[in-house]
């Protein structure tokens, strides 16, 4: 068969994102630092953004392009940032330098390598072996285990015969105790040796550790020969061990959360403002733009460029805020009940209904629901929280949020007694005799997401002295 060139015509279709759509869609998830931040790297790489400089009678930040059904909403919104919180008058100059000074608060805190290095400097380890030791300590995370075999990190020393085991039992003696071991059961027994524990406890924890873990007393019972009352007894002591000794030297800073929104009730209305009056406000150079037009061919065609980019990016700050205020206005409609009554009052809701709502796509609200946080009266929540599904009603109405279902399974299980706590089948029937139907593996899912053990291993646990 004879190859051939020719020209044929196809039609396809095909998605084509232009760059004022990308870069709409990446702002989108950004929390307010996360775009400060940004803005902040615009600033640096492109010179026809400026930062706008702020009106002296500027009273309230420009607002997004509201529909008729929000115009009302307007005016309560900037008197309520003007002159009200739900803890009385706002005083901005005063917020101001108190974040001025807490940024400028020099803190110093030394990791926990630092901290059992410099212990080492005071025992009576030689050159070589205190140098092993620091190695060993570097491998050290911040529980307290170590990353790498010891034997593998010392390798290269040619250190004497039983070194290395000496050098172990000296870190794992420095404070916090029990530092440089493999995992949570050797970190038990390094710490019931140093305390001096009774043999039956270094037993159960060197035998029995998987038995332990299980709550299996039968088979430590029947292994050990010893009576319930005194494994309650052994266990009594290893609960004050600490699992993961590192975390007696924590050093990680708080996570803080700065809140994207504000819900606040006043006047019987609930109103959303925007939490972002500290981000920086860009312009266009006008200077820069003015050179396009007289410029060299080269520079205007950067100049072009950089302005294309500029005017994009302002756009999608713009709609960002807008579609963030919208949708946290909608959240707001169909989640009044809780803004006004607190936990206990979320009704179900779905990306779906507020994407209809707002005439979107159900991916944009999840785009711009991520990363976000709202102040409450009632606390800081995510977005993300607000969305819930629903469990049929017995009686054919609305159905209940998950989450209102999950808090009422955390409280039959904290009221129950706990010498008979509640079985899956008896807190689905408590609950369906409120009225919302339930069944038993749903009630064995949400204890699993809430971190509650199984009625057994509670009546043990609650036995023991353990909530």
């Amino acid at each position: 068969m004879a190859l051939s060139q020719q020209l044929v015509q196809k039609q396809t279709q095909r998605l084509v994102m232009t760059q004022d759509l990308r870069q709409s869609i990446e702002l989108l998830p950004l929390s307010n630092l996360e775009l400060s931040e940004r803005i902040q790297t615009e600033l640096l790489e492109n010179p026809l953004l400026e930062l706008k400089e702020e009106e002296e009678n500027r009273e309230t930040p420009e607002r997004p392009e509201r529909s008729s059904t929000e115009e009302d909403n307007s005016e309560s919104e900037s008197r309520s940032r003007e002159e009200y919180s739900d803890y009385g008058q706002i005083d901005y100059e005063g917020a101001d330098r108190k974040n001025q000074f807490l940024q400028n608060a020099v803190t110093s805190h030394s990791s926990l390598q630092e901290y059992l290095t410099e212990q080492l400097r005071l025992t009576n380890l030689g050159a070589r072996e205190f140098e092993a030791a620091t190695i060993i300590v570097s491998a050290i995370d911040q529980k307290g285990f170590l990353t790498e075999s010891p034997e593998i990190l010392l390798e290269d020393q040619n250190l004497p015969p039983g070194a290395i085991n000496r050098i172990l039992s000296t870190i794992r003696e420095l404070d916090p105790p029990g530092c440089g071991v493999s995992g949570v059961q050797e970190a038990l027994l390094v710490q019931a040796a140093l305390l001096n524990a009774e043999p039956f406890v270094l037993k159960l924890l060197e035998r029995h550790f998987e038995d332990l873990e299980r709550l299996d007393y039968k088979k430590i019972e029947k292994e050990t020969g010893c009576n319930e009352s005194r494994i309650h007894s052994a266990l009594q002591f290893i609960r004050t061990l600490e699992p993961f000794p590192g975390t007696l030297y924590s050093t990680r800073e708080p996570d803080y959360v700065v809140p994207d929104l504000i819900v606040v009730e006043m006047e019987e209305r609930i109103n959303v403002i925007i939490n972002d009056d500290w981000i920086p406000a860009l312009q266009v150079n006008e200077s820069y733009k003015n050179l396009l037009s007289g410029g060299k061919e080269a520079d205007a065609e950067y100049l072009e460029s950089k302005l294309s980019s500029a005017t994009w990016l302002l756009r999608g700050i713009k709609q960002r805020r807008q579609t963030l205020y919208r949708t946290m206005q909608t959240i707001v409609e169909h989640q009044e009940e809780f803004f006004r009554q607190g936990h206990g009052h979320l009704v179900p809701l779905t990306l779906r209904e507020v994407a209809d709502d707002l005439e979107m796509h159900e991916s944009t609200i999840s785009r711009i629901t991520t990363n976000k946080y709202v102040q409450t009266r009632w606390g800081i929540f995510e977005l993300k929280y607000f969305f819930t599904s629903a469990l049929k009603k017995a009686d054919g109405g609305r159905g209940e949020s998950s989450t209102n279902i999950k808090e009422r399974v955390q409280k039959l299980v904290d009221a129950e007694d706990p010498s008979t706590p509640l079985s899956d089948q008896e807190i689905a029937d408590k609950i369906a005799a409120e009225g919302v139907s339930i069944a038993r593996r749903t009630v064995a899912k949400y204890r699993k997401i809430l971190n509650i053990p199984s009625a057994e291993r509670r009546r043990i646990l609650k036995g023991m002295g353990r909530g």
